[in-house]
């Protein structure tokens, strides 16, 4: 075999081969290969970072539910035209049922953050969405990508006590990540605490009795009724556990709740209402 023939059989070994030489790669039949066809060298995936590799600083923000909150993508609302973090939104997507004639009618129906559709957002607000059940109102969160063809906003449904569907999932999310941090109680994530006792501004007060409050005057402290913002579920929760008889517990900040902390945040600010996006309230 010459040495031209062993360089077209064997063109992955001739130094032509070897891109950033200035020279042609060819194929083993001798051609020139197309330079988007020309094999690339792809880098690494990005590793995930140890959290003992991070600063103190990276640490207390990876550990900051608001931080983690306002570093969500930001969205605008198609009713109120207003661009905040998803945390603050709720998304809808079209959903595609029959009814009792077996047509399948779209509805507009609330969908969970984990879907990859196309989507609306309302701000997270029972009181924004009963108004938009009110005169049609909820015809503004239609956005052309909702359509799917379809030349009529009168083509969809809204759903019936849309409010209760999104607060029953509110909720169901809730109840899902106390109980996980409640389930752990070598962690030390969850504390017994006396309504006299001083909190801490890394700490978040969890009432889980009617009438109770904690009394402090400071605003850094934040605070969450549970037998407001999960109802009946509250019984479910705690039994079971050590804190069944506990009037209040404290949560504490850290990666391990950031979750629960999030889940917290988005009832609260569903059941409150959308002025309280700019207004904190210390007791929930």
């Amino acid at each position: 075999m010459s040495s031209k023939q062993w360089c077209r059989w064997n063109s992955h070994l001739a130094p032509a081969n070897h891109p950033g030489r200035g020279t042609l790669l060819t194929n083993r039949h001798g051609l020139p290969v197309s330079p988007a066809l020309q094999p690339r060298n792809q880098k690494p995936a990005r590793e995930q970072q140890s959290l003992e590799s991070l600063t103190p600083f990276r640490k207390a923000v990876a550990a900051n539910p608001y931080a983690n909150a306002l570093a969500t993508p930001v969205r605008q609302c198609n009713y109120t035209g207003a661009r905040l973090p998803s945390h603050h939104l709720l998304p809808f997507a079209t959903i595609f049922r029959r009814n009792e004639n077996d047509k399948l009618v779209p509805h507009l129906a609330p969908v969970d953050e984990s879907r990859k559709t196309s989507r609306a957002y309302a701000v997270n607000s029972r009181e924004l969405l009963i108004r938009l059940g009110q005169k049609k109102n909820w015809h503004r969160l239609l956005g052309q990508d909702l359509k799917f063809g379809l030349k009529h906003r009168n083509d969809y449904q809204w759903p019936s006590q849309v409010d209760q569907i999104i607060l029953s999932r509110l909720r169901f999310n809730v109840v899902r990540k106390l109980a996980w941090v409640l389930g752990k109680p070598k962690s030390d994530l969850v504390k017994p605490f006396g309504l006299a006792d001083e909190c801490p501004s890394s700490k978040t007060i969890l009432h889980l009795r009617e009438g109770t409050s904690s009394g402090s005057s400071s605003n850094s402290v934040t605070e969450y009724h549970l037998t407001y913002l999960l109802g009946s579920e509250l019984d479910g929760l705690l039994k079971g556990t050590s804190f069944a008889e506990t009037d209040a517990i404290l949560l504490t900040q850290s990666y391990m709740t950031v979750s629960a902390h999030i889940a917290l945040a988005r009832l609260a600010l569903f059941l409150s209402g959308p002025e309280n996006l700019t207004k904190p309230s210390k007791v929930r």
